[in-house]
C-alpha cells in the first residue's frame, strides 16, 4: 500500500509541474502587447503585492503604475533575454530599450536604455509578473 501511495504521490507531482508548462519568450510578449494596447489592463494583471524598482532603488507601486499608465505611452524592445525556470517560477532578464511619450505634450519624450531582471510565477493557470528592477546600461567596453 505504501508503494501505491507513493507512486500516486510521484505521478500528481509530476502532472502538477507538467500542466504548469514552461515559461517562454512569448508569455513576456504576451503581457508587453496587452500592455501597448491597454496599459492599465496590463498592470491590473500582475500580482496584488507586484513592486517595480528602479535603477535608483525607489519602489513603485502596482496602483502608481497603473495611474501613471493613464497619463503617458511606452514602447518597449528587448533583446538579449535570458529566461531560467524552476518549477512555477520564472527569471527572466535583458537589456529594454523604451521610449516613452507624455500623452498630453506628445513632444515630451523621454528614451532609457537598461537592464532588467523580472519575476514569474504560475498562479491559477496562468503566468503572472511578480516583480520588475532595472538599471541604466553601461556595457563594458
Amino acid at each position: 500500500m505504501k508503494k501505491l501511495t507513493f507512486l500516486f504521490a510521484l505521478l500528481a507531482f509530476s502532472l502538477n509541474a507538467v500542466c504548469q508548462g514552461t515559461f517562454t519568450e512569448k508569455n513576456i510578449y504576451d503581457f508587453y502587447n496587452q500592455y501597448e494596447k491597454d496599459p492599465v489592463v496590463a498592470w491590473e494583471s500582475t500580482d496584488e503585492n507586484f513592486q517595480f524598482i528602479s535603477g535608483n532603488g525607489a519602489r513603485v507601486s502596482k496602483t502608481d503604475l497603473i495611474k501613471g499608465a493613464a497619463t503617458m505611452t511606452d514602447r518597449h524592445k528587448y533583446s538579449d533575454l535570458k529566461i531560467n525556470q524552476s518549477g512555477g517560477t520564472a527569471l527572466v532578464s535583458g537589456i529594454i530599450d523604451q521610449t516613452m511619450t507624455q500623452k498630453n505634450d506628445p513632444s515630451k519624450v523621454r528614451t532609457y536604455k537598461g537592464v532588467f531582471t523580472a519575476v514569474y510565477a504560475y498562479q491559477k493557470d496562468k503566468w503572472v509578473l511578480m516583480s520588475w528592477q532595472h538599471s541604466d546600461y553601461k556595457p563594458s567596453n
